[in-house]
């Protein structure tokens, strides 16, 4: 299964989601913010991102923004 990178800044629904991912088998990782979140997926490189757009710190817009900037992580 995937690799998923979930970027949620309310915790219980970033417990949802990470939770129902889980159970049909993909590994997450999972981050309160852009900032923290585009630090798992330069580390990890999932291959799947889900992000929230409104997050304090870097929003979702951002986060995606400086993603498609690095070679490494534009594809994903």
């Amino acid at each position: 299964m995937a690799q998923i990178v979930v970027m949620e800044d309310d915790a219980g629904t970033r417990l949802l989601i990470t939770s129902v991912l889980k159970k049909d088998g993909h590994e997450v990782l999972a981050a309160e913010d852009g900032v923290a979140g585009l630090v798992l997926v330069r580390g990890q490189h999932p291959e799947v991102v889900i992000s929230d757009v409104q997050m304090p710190g870097m929003n979702g817009f951002d986060m995606l923004a400086e993603m498609r900037r690095d070679p490494a992580t534009a594809a994903i």
